[in-house]
């Protein structure tokens, strides 16, 4: 879908959490803007912060012998579109700093070259209590 609309941004949604936990990176490369910063604060208060390519080579590296479907869990809070910009609030399960963390992500989008791209993703991580 190339539209600006809530089911456009929720199919864009929808792949980057495919191709994010099969680690495609021709596709994801694709819906990371150029300009994307993601930042990343645990539960003990460490922030990290990767542009893109830092970024889409942690998650090759996170899902590299990983099932893909065994990490697509996740419950969407908010989907907002305003304009070309949208934002979507998500929890998710995936084993992004720990083997099993629960993470917050805010993640804002905007509509451009046809197509819905992340341009900021703030995330707060924890270990995930129903894993402990």
């Amino acid at each position: 879908m190339t539209e600006m609309t809530t089911d456009a941004l929720r199919a864009k949604l929808q792949d980057l959490m495919v191709y994010g936990t099969s680690a495609n990176l021709t596709e994801l490369d694709k819906i990371y803007h150029k300009d994307i910063v993601v930042m990343d604060l645990n539960i003990d208060g460490r922030l990290v912060t990767l542009h893109k390519q830092e970024f889409m080579a942690m998650l090759k590296e996170v899902f590299k012998d990983k099932i893909p479907e065994e990490h697509m869990w996740s419950k969407i809070h908010s989907l907002t579109v305003d304009g070309n910009r949208g934002h979507v609030l998500i929890s998710r399960k995936i084993p992004v700093g720990g083997p099993k963390m629960h993470i917050e992500l805010s993640i804002d989008f905007v509509f451009e070259d046809g197509r819905w791209q992340v341009t900021r993703e703030v995330n707060f991580s924890r270990p995930d209590t129903e894993a402990a």
